[in-house]
């Protein structure tokens, strides 16, 4: 790997980078497509069983975490670490046709119930098949790599998620437009997401752990609770926790206000489905334009702190935007900057910091941080606005009681920034 010490925006590739880099991003860009493809139906069943009544799904999600974390890292301290992938991908395969057989053959009552466990399952499904990815990506490239090419990497995930969220976006057109095949729209959409899972399979296999920290045992060993242990003994790692701890729970609160919004603005399923399929269509574009231009050269030449300490100010401007202009376009305005910063910036710079973590780390506990921790956010924010909403405070004003959140993240950026300069 080359040392690249240029200033422009995009990195130096070597001829023997592009072909390995060529299948990190495609592997990144049907990982996305999978998911991407059943996002609009969950932000939909979300919309459909009342913003208010969202706490207590995403504790059943927190719960479904708590759950599978100690078990994910129990196989994963016994298979072969170049068969993660294979095992945890087609784990999800299964659930997926479970799901299908499910919404086929169940009638009226059945579906409600598959739509509540699909819910839950989607956002377990969507922080698993993203964070195993990544797994395997900074047990693969170095530190000083991984600034070079996560963005890039990055990159084939925002246009899998584009392609994704296009097929999402015809198929709810048609379920909505064509009576006659409004019960296999569902269906169509599993089956895309099974086949983009096998082929981002396919591209795995290339990728076998390397770097600092990796010996030639093919277990990682250890234990199934070395995440929770390890979260609690390593300062490090227990910032890098909070900090998405925060982070999410910032996100869920923005949401859970844009989703009142949304819901005030209009009462078609349809239309509404559409407008969050439209938003990932804008949002994947611009971001890919980030990843593959900016990120890079800011992981460079700025670093990681500027980055970390950012998201306050963002999230600040969100808040006040709501609060002074709640309409579906400041809604449409503050999702896209959001997700940008999160998908184009944030997360590639978190990624480069697991790259210094140690064999045990980069396995389990950037795992436990991206699934549990961040579903602990998700519920904190969604019990702090309906907390807040039941006291008889309107949910708008919940956007002044979120601002000290939004500066506390700022200083644990700033926190985890130092540390990792080091």
């Amino acid at each position: 790997m080359i040392n690249d010490n240029s200033i422009t925006f995009f990195p130096k590739v070597n001829k023997t980078e592009v072909f390995i880099l060529l299948k990190a991003f495609l592997f990144f860009f049907f990982v996305l497509a999978s998911w991407y493809a059943l996002r609009p139906v969950r932000n939909e069943l979300a919309v459909q069983g009342g913003i208010y009544n969202l706490p207590w799904l995403l504790i059943g999600v927190m719960i479904a975490m708590l759950l599978v974390n100690p078990i994910y890292s129990w196989l994963i301290s016994r298979i072969n670490q170049s068969k993660l992938i294979i095992y945890i991908y087609s784990f999800f395969i299964f659930n997926l046709c479970l799901f299908l057989a499910l919404w086929t053959f169940t009638g009226d009552e059945g579906r409600v119930w598959t739509g509540r466990a699909f819910y839950i399952w989607a956002n377990v499904y969507s922080f698993f098949v993203v964070s195993i990815f990544w797994v395997v990506m900074i047990n693969f490239f170095n530190h000083t790599d991984s600034k070079r090419f996560f963005g890039i990497i990055s990159a084939g995930g925002s246009m899998g998620a584009f392609f994704g969220s296009t097929v999402a976006r015809y198929f709810s057109t048609e379920i909505c437009g064509n009576t006659s095949i409004s019960d296999f729209g569902p269906m169509s959409l599993i089956v895309f997401s099974v086949i983009s899972l096998c082929c981002a399979i396919f591209f795995s296999t290339s990728f076998k752990p390397k770097g600092k920290g990796i010996d030639n045992t093919p277990e990682i060993g250890g234990s199934s609770l070395d995440a929770f242990q390890n979260i609690l003994k390593d300062p490090l790692i227990r910032n890098l926790g909070f900090y998405v701890i925060l982070f999410t729970l910032l996100m869920t609160t923005s949401w859970m206000i844009s989703l009142g919004i949304v819901q005030d603005w209009s009462q078609d399923p349809c239309e509404r489905t559409a407008f969050f399929a439209r938003i990932e269509q804008i949002v994947t574009p611009l971001t890919l334009v980030m990843q593959l231009f900016l990120a890079s050269y800011i992981l460079r030449k700025i670093g990681s702190l500027a980055v970390l300490m950012i998201y306050g100010l963002l999230f600040t401007i969100a808040f006040i935007a709501y609060a002074f202009y709640p309409t579906i376009s400041t809604v449409m305005m503050v999702v896209i900057s959001l997700r940008i910063f999160e998908y184009g910036l944030n997360k590639p710079t978190r990624e480069t910091i697991y790259t210094k973590l140690n064999q045990q780390d980069r396995y389990k506990s950037t795992v436990f941080i991206d699934t549990f921790l961040a579903r602990s956010g998700d519920v904190i924010g969604g019990w702090f606005v309906r907390g807040l909403v039941g006291t008889g405070i309107a949910i708008l004003s919940v956007t002044w009681a979120a601002l000290p959140f939004a500066m506390l993240i700022s200083f644990m950026g700033y926190k985890i920034g130092k540390s990792t300069e080091k």
